[in-house]
């Protein structure tokens, strides 16, 4: 008992240090500049596509953990705090992937969508043939069912934000993204942390195999600063088959824990 009280209280205290971390980025803005040098020729930039009521500061400790990777890093800001209707914001983040790879001259990016940014990235994917440029899409914290939080933001910002409307749970937004399937040449992996308040655990994608649906204690804030839950990524992404023509769907990669 007196292990578990210590591991509770271990786990609050990243809680806030990771919630305090976050807020501390979110003042930053969108004025967070996308870095082209490619350490890795071999790696795909790495796009960020930030939440709700987010900025592309609060993608920036994750950011820092690509670059030191030999990853090349670009932040999607789209719009003032992402009030915006998600089918247009999604049509906004397939207009930046293309504009990446003419400018670096490479085949596909990986996506990493961040809450709602998942939804806008899933869209992207399902119905603006994002596919043919991207060849894995990393979902953390998405409510791919939505969330009753959405309710809050009804009340909030209702008069003023259609993506809250969109992220309600049976939404016709998320009806049809989950009716429509995923491109076959791109993987998925859902990551979820065991005590996001904001965006409880969702169920898992019908293309997604369990190898690729994580659970790893922490909250909100932890998906993005958290180092575990950057872990998780760099192992999806090392698993990976680099070929652009095969089917991605390749043997399990490293080993990543799930609780």
């Amino acid at each position: 008992m007196l292990r578990r009280l210590r591991h509770r209280v271990a786990l609050t205290g990243h809680l806030v240090t990771d919630t305090y971390e976050y807020t501390r980025h979110l003042v930053l803005g969108n004025g967070i500049t996308g870095d082209v040098t490619r350490v890795d020729p071999a790696a795909p930039p790495v796009v960020l596509v930030h939440g709700f009521l987010g900025t592309r500061g609060t993608m920036e400790p994750m950011a820092r953990r690509f670059r030191a990777d030999g990853r090349a890093v670009f932040s999607y800001g789209y719009g003032r705090f992402q009030l915006a209707c998600l089918r247009r914001s999604a049509q906004g983040l397939v207009q930046q992937v293309r504009k990446i790879r003419e400018q670096l001259e490479c085949d596909r990016v990986d996506l990493v969508g961040f809450s709602m940014g998942g939804l806008v990235g899933l869209h992207a994917l399902k119905f603006l043939d994002a596919g043919r440029y991207c060849r894995s899409l990393a979902l953390l914290g998405t409510p791919v069912r939505g969330t009753w939080m959405g309710l809050a933001g009804i009340a909030a910002l209702g008069a003023v934000s259609s993506s809250v409307w969109q992220v309600v749970p049976s939404s016709r937004f998320l009806e049809d993204l989950l009716t429509a399937s995923l491109p076959e040449r791109v993987r998925v992996r859902q990551i979820y942390a065991s005590r996001d308040a904001l965006c409880p655990l969702g169920p898992r994608l019908a293309e997604v195999p369990d190898r690729d649906y994580v659970i790893i204690p922490g909250g909100h804030s932890s998906l993005v600063v958290g180092p575990r839950f950057y872990t998780a990524l760099r192992g999806f992404h090392d698993g990976i088959d680099p070929s652009p023509t095969s089917a991605q769907m390749p043997g399990p990669g490293p080993a990543i824990p799930t609780f």
